[in-house]
């Protein structure tokens, strides 16, 4: 299993989270406390913590797809 999930971004640099207790580890030392509860916000807003967690559902919603047709209908009603 997987120990931590490592994400990069852009304010905070490189984020680990622990997979089993989803506390974050910041690989830049002395970060603005700031920046940490953006990166934090970020973080959670996108999932990454979920994922790490392992509770995002793995498999997508299938009856969100839409078919060609269905686009196609869209585009219709849209005009």
């Amino acid at each position: 299993m997987q120990k931590n999930l490592v994400v990069t971004t852009q304010a905070a640099g490189v984020v680990r989270i622990n997979c089993r207790t989803g506390r974050i580890y910041w690989e830049q030392k002395n970060l603005d406390p700031v920046l940490k509860q953006y990166a934090k916000k970020y973080l959670l807003a996108e999932g990454f913590v979920e994922q790490a967690l392992g509770v995002l559902d793995p498999e997508p919603d299938k009856s969100a797809d839409l078919s060609p047709d269905d686009v196609s209908n869209l585009d219709d009603v849209s005009s």
